[in-house]
């Protein structure tokens, strides 16, 4: 399931990063990023994927996708980290970003082809199945689509099973935070959240 989910968001992202316009690279992305910085960071649910298909670990020790997210976030300068590394993916995807994108896509989902979801890979938070990374990297991919598609006012639709994947481990994160609570009542129309709520640090 979640490799399926993976190559949905793969795809919604290489389809709405071909629809940036050469004017539109240096426009605000989201927060501090450009668009071709949003791209970059985005683009490292590729990347990273394949880096860490190479490092096979032994046991998991990351024992879902929920406790990869509180973990990576939870150093002090981590989103700091984030963005510097989203610049300079940017900078890496060169003069052509949307083939840079689709190369890098096409790698990775002809390597998936071949590894089970049960796989256990060396990531520096340690051990975690390549199902449950690949779920954050869902996410991640189908969040910063849709910002995407927001700074570069393109009309999307994300693909459901992403989308499932995706609310599922918001969802994972939100009761692990102690905010379940608050988003189930807000999602049934009980309750408002905060401005700018995030699950993510």
């Amino acid at each position: 399931m979640s490799k399926e989910a993976y190559a949905q968001a793969v795809g919604f992202f290489i389809d709405t990063v071909a629809r940036v316009k050469t004017a539109q690279w240096d426009d605000v992305g989201l927060g501090e990023w450009n668009v071709r910085d949003l791209v970059g960071h985005t683009s490292r649910s590729l990347t990273s994927v394949e880096e860490f298909c190479a490092r096979p670990a032994e046991k998991a020790t990351v024992l879902s996708a929920a406790e990869h997210y509180r973990i990576s976030l939870a150093p002090a300068d981590a989103n700091d980290e984030i963005a510097a590394r989203g610049r300079d993916a940017g900078a890496e995807l060169g003069d052509d970003p949307a083939a840079a994108v689709r190369t890098a896509a096409d790698r990775v989902l002809q390597l998936l082809d071949g590894l089970s979801e049960d796989m256990v890979i060396a990531h520096p938070n340690g051990g975690i199945r390549l199902g449950d990374y690949l779920e954050t990297r869902v996410v991640e991919l189908t969040v910063h689509t849709l910002d995407l598609a927001n700074a570069i006012g393109a009309d999307v639709e994300a693909p459901p099973e992403a989308l499932s994947v995706t609310l599922h481990l918001l969802a994972d994160l939100a009761v692990a935070s102690g905010q379940g609570a608050a988003l189930a009542l807000a999602a049934t129309g009980r309750g408002l959240l905060p401005d700018r709520f995030s699950l993510m640090g």
